[in-house]
């Protein structure tokens, strides 16, 4: 693929090698700290290539809204907010949406572990986004599009998937089979544009904070412990990827208490108590 005089191109370190004809690359090798700041806004025309990192730090370099090829389910490509870590905390600035969306296959071989770890953020993504108070028509519609789209998905994937397993989640799932699960993610994207994340997200940020676990694992941690309790059925959808444990030795009283801190946990219409939280994550 070639760029455009006087555009910048932001995407990961596996990207730049086979691009050309971009004036300027930023590579980025995880989500952006509070310093990408100190650039808001620096760059007129922006290119980014890959997942919600790439796309967030992108949206926070450009001065205008950016062209995005999105490489996962991640969503920032349906936001007007991009997301970036304080320390431990995690915060969102206000920007643009992305001026054009491009699905193209030929950046879509995900391999199985990020296949699993999107698809764990779409999952959360369309849960809070049902379970918001700030919920609406609109909002519910996309969600179940997006939860829609991963059950057939998975059905259609089965050999795959297995495949994946017997690989030890090493292998690369066709870019073309992607496609609708980048499908699902912009559905999700557009629901948090409206109704926004709260209560798994919330639970998510301590564990990427604390421990720097993914946040695409972060909530695989969470997702199997709470999702019946968010009153929606996602099981067939995460089981998907049953093989893959997620798994982690951590203090769950911190974590819960950190995520308390977190006024978007408040936006969740299931009422929400430290007791309670405990008792249903133990």
């Amino acid at each position: 693929m070639r760029g455009f005089n006087g555009t910048l191109l932001v995407c990961s370190e596996s990207t730049k090698n086979f691009m050309t004809g971009f004036d300027k690359v930023r590579v980025v090798k995880g989500a952006p700290d509070i310093s990408i700041l100190d650039e808001l806004g620096t760059y007129e025309k922006v290119t980014a290539i890959g997942g919600g990192a790439v796309i967030d730090t992108a949206k926070i370099l450009a001065k205008n809204p950016i062209i995005s090829y999105p490489t996962t389910a991640a969503g920032s490509t349906e936001t007007s907010w991009s997301v970036y870590w304080d320390g431990k905390k995690k915060c969102s600035v206000k920007r643009h949406k992305p001026r054009d969306v491009i699905i193209d296959s030929e950046f879509l071989n995900i391999p199985y572990i990020v296949k699993a770890e999107t698809t764990f953020d779409v999952v959360s993504h369309c849960l809070d986004s049902l379970n918001s108070k700030k919920a609406t028509k609109e909002s519910i519609d996309y969600c179940n599009g997006a939860l829609k789209i991963l059950r057939n998905q998975g059905r259609g994937n089965a050999d795959l998937i297995r495949a994946g397993r017997e690989a030890g989640k090493a292998i690369e799932i066709a870019g073309e089979g992607n496609v609708d699960l980048i499908r699902a993610g912009r559905e999700a994207g557009k629901a948090i544009e409206i109704a926004g994340t709260n209560l798994l997200h919330s639970l998510s940020y301590p564990l990427t904070g604390y421990y720097s676990i993914s946040h695409g694992l972060a909530l695989g941690y969470f997702l199997p412990k709470i999702s019946d309790f968010m009153m929606h059925d996602v099981d067939g959808i995460i089981s998907q990827f049953s093989n893959f444990t997620v798994d982690f030795d951590i203090d769950l009283e911190m974590v819960v208490d950190e995520a308390l801190k977190y006024n978007k946990i408040y936006e969740s219409n299931i009422f929400i108590d430290r007791k309670t939280l405990l008792e249903v994550l133990k």
